[in-house]
Order: structure tokens, then sequence, then C-alpha cells
């Protein structure tokens, strides 16, 4: 009788376990993409004639420098879980190399960035950041 009550706690066990280690690195994958979002897209609102700051080199290079750490982390994670499709990885690098275009145009022309550029520009990188999200959620199958 005991063997009836272990066979199905086991299996229960043993089926939640694999989802939540499956999810979890979805969750985070996703994690990752919108908080780099909102990084981006904070490095065009802090630096944009008529926000509050004033254009610093040290602050804009302190700035791209901890946000490149965070695209580093991401390329890194995707790269340990990408299998053989490396999307999750090819999506960190796009996105990677649009920040860190942003950040050199900054740097090179020292001063803040225009409002028509940012008008230009930001509806792009935040489409490039919703197809990422968007792969990712259809990844998993995720509902949106």
């Amino acid at each position: 009788m005991k063997r009836w009550i272990v066979v199905p706690l086991l299996l229960t066990l043993l089926v939640s376990g694999c989802a939540m280690f499956t999810s979890h690195y979805d969750a985070t994958r996703h994690e990752n993409f919108t908080k780099l979002k909102a990084a981006h897209i904070k490095l065009f609102d802090s630096w944009t004639i008529g926000s509050d700051k004033s254009w610093k080199e040290s602050e804009v290079t302190q700035y791209c420098e901890k946000i490149d750490l965070s695209f580093r982390e991401a390329f890194e994670f995707a790269k340990s879980k990408d299998s053989k499709d490396k999307t999750g990885q090819t999506a960190v690098k796009i996105l990677w190399e649009e920040f860190s275009d942003n950040c050199k145009l900054s740097l090179k022309r020292k001063k803040l960035f225009s409002k028509v550029y940012v008008d230009e520009t930001r509806p792009q990188i935040e489409q490039n950041y919703g197809y990422a999200i968007a792969g990712e959620l259809d990844r998993v199958k995720a509902p949106e």
C-alpha cells in the first residue's frame, strides 16, 4: 500500500521539478532583454537635449561601461543556453552593437543627443528589442 502513495508522489515531484528548471532559464533571458531595453532607452532619456542632465564625459562613459557589462553578462548567459540555433546570442549581439554605437556617437560628439536624432532612432531601437522579446516568448511558447 505504501508503494502506491510513493510512486505518484515521486512522479509529481519529478515533473514539477523539471518545469521549474526550464522556465527559470527562459525567464532569465526574457528579463535580460527587458532590462537592457530599459537601460538603452534611459541613455536617450538622460542625454538628449531637454533632459535634466548636462553632458559630462565621465558620466556618459561610466553609464555606457556599466550597461556594456550587462550586455556581456546577457551574451554569456545566452551563449550558455543556445544549443544549435544561437538566436539568443545573436539577438543580444545585435542590440549590444546598437547600444555601443549610440554610446560611441555621444562620446565622439561630446554633447547631448538631438531630439531629431532620438525621434528617428528610438522607434527602431524599441522595435528591435520588441523582436528579441517576442522571439524569447515564442521560444518558450509563453503567453503575452
